[in-house]
C-alpha cells in the first residue's frame, strides 16, 4: 500500500525509514508514527515487532547517547541526563544506564577541559577562573567539577608568576 509521494503507509516501514539513519529512543518512534496518522494500536504492533527484531531499545539508546556525550565534545551527567528524557527516555532507564556507563564526571570532563585551558593559556588567574569555569558549567557538568579542574588545571596553563 502506498500513501502520496510513493512513500508506504505501513507503520512498520515508516518506522524502519526513520531508524535508517540512526537509533532512537521508543517516544521518538511513536512520535514520528503518531505524525503520520498511523492508528495507536499500530503504532503499539510496530513498537512491539521493533522491540522483538532489536530495532528499539531505550536501554541500548541511552548507553549509546552516553558513549557519545562522553567522549569528544564531552557533557556533564546533568546535561546527559536530560537529554535522555527529553528524547523520551523514561527516568529509571536514564538513571540506570547513567549509573552503569557514565563513569566518574571528572574523568570526562578533563579532556574537554584541557583543551579550553590551552586556549586560555597566559591569562590571569580571574579570568582563566572565569571562563573556563563557564564553559564547563555551560557544557552541563557540576560547578565542583568545574572548580577542581580549574584549580588543577592553572598548575599547567596559568599564567608564570
Amino acid at each position: 500500500m502506498a500513501a502520496r509521494g510513493g512513500r508506504s503507509s505501513d507503520p512498520l516501514t515508516i518506522a524502519l525509514r526513520f531508524l535508517a539513519s540512526r537509533s532512537r529512543s521508543e517516544a521518538q518512534v511513536r512520535e514520528r508514527l503518531a505524525s503520520r496518522g498511523v492508528g495507536a494500536e499500530d503504532v503499539d504492533a510496530a513498537l512491539e515487532r521493533l522491540r522483538e527484531l532489536g530495532y528499539v531499545d531505550d536501554a541500548e539508546f541511552a548507553a549509546a547517547v552516553i558513549r557519545s556525550r562522553t567522549q569528544g565534545r564531552a557533557r556533564g551527567r546533568r546535561l546527559v541526563g536530560e537529554e535522555l528524557r527529553a528524547k523520551g527516555v523514561d527516568d529509571e532507564v536514564a538513571t540506570e544506564a547513567l549509573d552503569r556507563r557514565y563513569g566518574d564526571e571528572l574523568d570526562v570532563a578533563r579532556p574537554v577541559a584541557e583543551r579550553q585551558a590551552r586556549r586560555l593559556q597566559g591569562r590571569g588567574f580571574g579570568d582563566f577562573r572565569q571562563r573556563l569555569g563557564a564553559f564547563l558549567v555551560r557544557r552541563g557538568f557540576e560547578h565542583a567539577t568545574a572548580e577542581s579542574l580549574v584549580t588543577e588545571l592553572w598548575e599547567t596553563y596559568g599564567a608564570p608568576d
